[in-house]
């Protein structure tokens, strides 16, 4: 891990030109031999140069097949293909070939360019050939163009037309044809005495689900031992069109998404995902790289950010593999302890070149069902009833009624200002979505250019994020080498609404006016005055005169990613992938206010110059990933090897800054450079720091008679982000399964197709800490000098020992298929403890230091899941399906091991909230580390309610007590935010070209904290908008049995009320929500070939349609959560 000067070798555009040659150079190379092979073809029709040894008869064949791109015809029982030869063929012609290969009893004639051998002592006679010609469909009924027709065991035949035709001359003897095509499964049809062969071939899908992808290598499903799910490109868009990751989680809940009820439906926010639960501690985010609980996403055979795979068109992917025990993601090392993602694209089409467009309209519309807020009339009533306006003081009461009477006065004015919608909310957002694709090619020669427009609008007016991709890939193929090249580039704009936070709409009184007698914005809408002071006063300012303002707010990335693969099969059975990535980004983030903006309107007069701010940022980001995989595959008789030895290299670079400034009194001088200064007692800032990975890899796939499995796999990794003491580290993992469908026992079983059990235990990692933690850092010591040398000092302690976060992984599942596959159940069980996170360790004062990093955490999740699918309707004659399925999953989680600091983090979390402070958030649960509790526990005090006599609350002591104070000595866990059970329900059916989905998402038994409760409600703050549940179940004379406490002072406006977590507003978070509804119909017509349409779908899908909770709060604090419906056309010509 070395800084690397702008300067010197390793600089951004010196590595880029070094890779542009080489990348020309295999281009080069590549177009040579293509000349090469085409000329040699040429010279070699009508002679052969050869020269085998030992060789059986058949491999000879084969090889000179290829050399004269012809094929012989012979009667197989009359020729010992086994028969070891040598050949010798110098520029010989067909006489001397079939001499050396057949020996002198054969004789060959040339019969449509088909060598036909045969004894000298048959009777010498024309072979007889029959014509046979067809149709092939698929089950829709739609003619397939360009299926292969071929003769089983020869390379003579044909393709289908536009129309799906196809005419070919047979010769007697042949007596099977076998139809292929890429995507569909292979038929096989015998000729007998027909002259006419129709067939429907069907789509491929099974073929998908029969292997499990593992980014490194593919392995057979019905062998391999860990928890993997296989996710075909038909599910995920049944799961929605919005994104892949969204999708994802609507057909497999274990890709879990963790809530943000913050971010709400923010289209500038990527959501975070997380696998069988957080193996990491949660309280120490910024030690790590992002999300520290994340999957890894590999896309391709290379790692990918999950904000690229966020912005990814879900119509690219052909299927995504969730690999999830230690079996299935070891392979990955220091990455596979949180699982992994592996998405593969969809590769170019054979045939002729095809034209594909995908296109997709949404409209979103904002979710308020959860927003109880009130109107002019409610809330002033309420502020009376609180006492606002009520005084004993008879000055201060004929103020007080002054105010009063001007807001009745605006009220009967008709001024009922409905913050939430219109003002910041569009009604309407029309988000649209345009995907279109060009592929085809030959045996050889396969291409593909791609170019994808995304803009998506949030509901926040002037929000929205745009994408702009173009991708060209080529593949080509030269007897038993393919090399693949894909190049892409993506432009990706998010820009934040202008508006602001929603959260400040909804705290604005109704009563006010929020436009002059002109139409124009008014910059202060309202003021509360104490009227006893206190430093209660408050000035409410419009945000949407900020829009009337030229502000700037957005983010955006170029990408170019280049992805070159080699696949060389050496002989049969032995096969070598090698690959290479580069990836070159470059980020920007530009943030501009000018001094009218409200966030400046309380700067003092001291600060009058500062007002007015632009933060520029600005990032480049180089890295690339290596890696080469030797498969082995071999089988004899019951025994099957597969053996897979790899190796892989990445290097990150990384370099950013943020520049702040302050002083902008002009608006439309809005670059950075017209700051008056940088902000105060602020200066630049920003990172450059380059991580090395290198790992070696293994794993060996083993069964006997499809029967017993093993699974052994390792990888040893070392990483620059550790301390030199720990750079290198082995990750490791077994498995075992027993297919019993294969026993001799079940085999008269017939209604059992599949009934496996397998297990698996691992070692996995995890590294994705910031670089550095290992290492000490300086930062230079200004203000002071020697001789004219500056000075530095250490900036933080490192630690030479600080090495890998470690994951034992224990998986126990069974696989079971019934009645022809028309029911499907899956189930696991897992334990994950992950030992050795990361966590600060607390150093004496005296060293200088508070602290330094260390591994000595240990976090535990353990759980099961459960998967169910019935096939109720399965007629593919009448082409009728109907399907229907269940997932459930169930996760706990356990703090096994914490650090001393963690400990007396605990003592300043209880320290704040004993504060009283709401700067402090004294009012909302804290996080606490407690050795064997769930890091997901809600501490609070236990409430016995309201007494009915004071209207204070009353507290069960940990010693048995009834108290009236509240106290961090009688926190206890009132819930956990866990649910016992959680998952997704739906069906599917088809008809024909109809087709609808439907997914239901819902969560039982865990519990959540009702902050709304609190904030709006307990604890209201009258000087702003409120909940209309602030006056329900409120304390307000002795003998009331309520659930809230009284009301504080009415002069205070009740701003001063402060509550500190209570299990009074805990509550059971249980939902169910129609996660995604969508409706299809692929058309067949007559009419369609006429126009050249090849495929035509239309498609309607409704996202987020409702959702039925038990907890009544506000979702969507800073931006609403949206309901979207969509419709869609996908053409292929």
């Amino acid at each position: 891990m070395d800084r690397k000067r702008y300067g010197d070798p390793w600089d951004f555009r010196y590595k880029l030109s070094q890779i542009s040659r080489v990348m020309k150079m295999v281009f080069f190379m590549m177009l040579l031999s293509l000349t090469h092979l085409s000329a040699s073809v040429k010279s070699q029709n009508s002679v052969v140069n050869l020269t085998l040894k030992n060789v059986s008869v058949e491999q000879a064949l084969t090889k000179v097949e290829k050399q004269l791109k012809q094929n012989f015809f012979f009667n197989r029982e009359n020729v010992d293909l086994e028969r070891k030869v040598d050949l010798q063929l110098s520029d010989a012609d067909l006489d001397e070939l079939v001499l050396q290969l057949f020996g002198r009893d054969y004789k060959y004639r040339v019969v449509d360019n088909i060598i036909v051998v045969s004894r000298k002592d048959e009777e010498q006679e024309q072979p007889q050939q029959i014509k046979v010609e067809g149709v092939v469909k698929d089950k829709r009924g739609d003619a397939l163009p360009g299926v292969t027709v071929l003769i089983k065991g020869t390379k003579i035949g044909v393709a289908t037309d536009l129309d799906g035709k196809y005419s070919l001359s047979v010769p007697v003897g042949a007596q099977v044809l076998v139809f292929s095509m890429v995507g569909m499964q292979d038929k096989e049809e015998t000729v007998g005495k027909r002259t006419r062969i129709d067939v429907v071939l069907e789509e491929a899908v099974s073929e998908l689900e029969d292997v499990v992808v593992t980014g490194y290598y593919t392995q057979a499903k019905n062998s391999f031992t860990g928890a993997a799910r296989t996710i075909t490109a038909e599910e995920l868009q049944m799961g929605g069109n919005q994104n892949i990751l969204t999708a994802l989680q609507n057909v497999d809940p274990s890709f879990m998404k963790i809530d943000n009820n913050l971010a709400g439906s923010n289209p500038n926010v990527v959501p975070e995902f997380q696998i069988r639960g957080a193996g990491s501690i949660s309280g120490i985010e910024s030690e790590y790289e992002g999300n520290p609980n994340s999957p890894v996403f590999i896309v391709d055979g290379f790692e990918m950010t999950a904000e690229k795979v966020y912005d990814m068109d879900p119509y690219r992917v052909a299927s995504i593999t969730l690999l999830k025990d230690a079996a299935a993601t070891a392979i990955y090392g220091s990455r596979a302890s949180n699982g992994v993602v592996v998405i593969t694209t969809n590769a170019p089409a054979n045939g002729k070149m095809q034209v594909s467009y995908n296109v997709d309209a949404s409209f979103y519309i904002a979710d308020l069902s959860d927003y109880n807020v009130c109107n002019a009339e409610e809330k002033l009533a309420i502020e009376k009833a609180a006492g606002m306006y009520t005084s004993t003081a008879v000055n201060s009461q004929v103020t007080l009624d002054k105010w009063y009477n001007e807001k009745l006065a605006n009220i009967k004015r008709g001024y009922d200002t409905y913050w939430l919608f219109k003002k910041p909310l569009d009604a309407v957002a029309v988000a649209n979505k345009h995907t279109l694709r060009l592929d085809g090619g030959n045996d050889n020669i396969r291409y593909g250019l791609e170019v994808n427009y995304s803009n998506t609008p949030g509901v926040m007016k002037e929000s929205g994020r745009r994408r702009l991709a173009l991708g060209m890939e080529l593949q080509y193929i030269y007897k038993n080498l393919t090399f693949r090249n894909t190049l892409t580039y993506s432009n990706v704009k998010a820009v934040n609404s202008p508006y602001g936070s929603f959260s400040t709409y909804t705290q604005r009184n109704p009563y006010v006016r929020y436009k002059d007698d002109d139409g124009n914005y008014i910059y202060e809408v309202d003021r509360y005055i104490p009227i006893s002071g206190g430093g209660l006063g408050q000035t409410f300012y419009n945000p949407l005169y900020n829009t009337t303002l030229n502000t700037i707010d957005e983010e955006k990335y170029n990408d170019v990613t280049n992805n070159f693969g080699v696949d060389w099969t050496i002989i049969e059975g032995l096969r070598l992938k090698g690959s290479f990535s580069f990836t070159h980004q470059n980020t920007y983030g530009d943030n501009f206010k000018p001094a009218r903006h409200t966030d400046f309107a309380d700067y003092s007069d001291e600060d009058f110059d500062r007002r007015g701010a632009y933060i520029g940022s600005r990032g480049e980001n180089f890295s690339y990933d290596a890696s080469a995989v030797l498969t082995y595959f071999w089988q004899l008789d019951k025994h099957v090897v597969n053996a897979n030895l790899g190796w892989n290299l990445q290097e990150n670079v990384t370099r950013e800054f943020t520049v702040k400034t302050e002083g902008f009194p002009n608006e439309n001088l809005d670059y950075i450079s017209f700051a008056t200064q940088y902000e105060k007692e602020g200066a630049p800032a920003g990172d450059e720091y380059t991580s090395r990975l290198v790992g070696f890899l293994g794993n060996l796939n083993y069964s006997y008679d499809e029967r017993y499995l093993l699974d052994l796999s390792f990888r040893e990794d070392a990483s620059s982000r550790f301390g030199a003491d720990k750079r290198w580290a082995p990750f490791w993992s077994a498995g075992l399964g027993w297919n019993l469908h294969n026993e001799g026992f079940l085999k008269d079983v017939t209604f059992i197709n599949r009934l496996k059990i397998r297990g698996s235990y691992g070692l996995t990692g995890s590294q994705n800490y910031n670089p550095y933690q290992a290492m000490t850092t300086y930062k230079y010591l200004t203000g002071e000098r020697y001789h004219h040398i500056v000075g530095a000092e250490v900036m933080a302690l490192g630690n030479e020992k600080l090495g890998w976060q470690r994951t034992l992984q224990q998986n126990y599942g069974l696989d079971i298929d019934l009645w022809n596959e028309r029911i499907n159940i899956t189930g696991n069980y897992y334990i994950k403890l992950s030992k050795d996170v990361l966590t600060s360790v607390t150093l004496p004062p005296s060293l200088g230091f508070d602290s330094y990093m260390d591994n000595l955490g240990e976090v535990k999740n353990y759980g099961y899941e459960l998967s169910l699918r019935v096939a109720i309707l399965k007629n593919p004659a009448k082409r009728l399906f109907w399907s229907v399925n269940a997932n459930a999953l169930h996760n706990k989680n356990k703090l096994m091991k914490i650090s001393n600091a963690l400990r007396a983090y605990n003592d300043s979390q209880d320290e704040d909230s004993m504060a009283g402070s709401k700067k402090k958030e004294s009012n909302r649960p804290k996080v606490r580390y407690i050795e064997g509790e769930s890091m997901n526990s809600i501490w609070v005090n236990r409430s016995l309610g309201i007494d009915p006599a004071t209207g204070n609350e009353l507290f069960l002591a940990k010693n048995g007590d009834i108290v009236t104070e509240w106290s961090t000595d009688n926190y206890v866990i009132g819930g956990c935010t866990d649910s016992e059970l959680e998952g997704t329900f739906g069906t599917n059916f088809q008809w024909r070209g109809f087709q609808l989905n439907m997914i239901f998402r819902y969560s039982l038994g865990g519990q959540i904290y009702n902050q709304t409760l609190v904030d709006k409600v307990q604890d209201a703050d009258l000087r702003g908008n409120v909940d209309r549940r602030v006056f329900e179940e409120r304390w307000q004379k002795p003998g009331d049995k309520v659930m809230f406490t009284k009301f504080g002072p009415g002069i205070n406006a009740n701003a001063t009320s402060l509550t500190k977590p209570t299990s009074r507003f805990i509550e059971d978070n249980n939902y169910l929500e129609l996660s995604t509804l969508n409706l299809s119909y692929e058309f067949g017509m007559p009419w369609m070939k006429k126009v050249g349409l090849k495929r035509l779908k239309v498609l309607f899908y409704m996202n987020d349609v409702f959702r039925a909770s038990t907890v009544k709060q506000e979702r969507g604090i800073d931006y609403p959560f949206a309901r979207n419906f969509s419709v869609g056309l996908q053409a292929r010509f």
